[in-house]
């Protein structure tokens, strides 16, 4: 996972680095989706399938919890409902993920970018 990836069209700020930000989109995810961020480090799987796996359980186990999370990202209500719509259930959950991933890492730019 990394910055160009997620979000090609943005830069890092100034004196800021790939890996101190690729840790602060994990704390965010971590925060959004009320993980063990020591749970999280010491998952031997990226980030992706991470979140992929949590939507995935989340929607059969606890789908309240899952939404939360997606408030939390700031993930629209129609962009989930249309993913979930237009998709079949694992397209539609990689597709969840994906957007999950963006959204973290954007909420992580925008503070790095605009804070005083």
């Amino acid at each position: 996972m990394e910055l160009a990836r997620i979000l090609p069209d943005k830069a890092l700020p100034a004196q800021r680095t790939e890996v101190d930000f690729m840790e602060a989109v994990v704390q965010q995810l971590v925060k959004d989706f009320q993980w063990d961020l020591e749970r999280v480090k010491s998952a031997e799987m990226s980030m992706f399938s991470l979140v992929s796996g949590e939507i995935e359980w989340g929607m059969d186990h606890d789908p309240s919890g899952t939404f939360a999370a997606f408030y939390r990202l700031d993930l629209g209500e129609d962009l989930v409902r249309r993913l979930l719509h237009d998709h079949e259930r694992p397209k539609a959950i990689d597709l969840l993920a994906e957007k999950c991933l963006q959204r973290s890492a954007l909420k992580v730019w925008t503070r790095w970018t605009f804070s005083a």
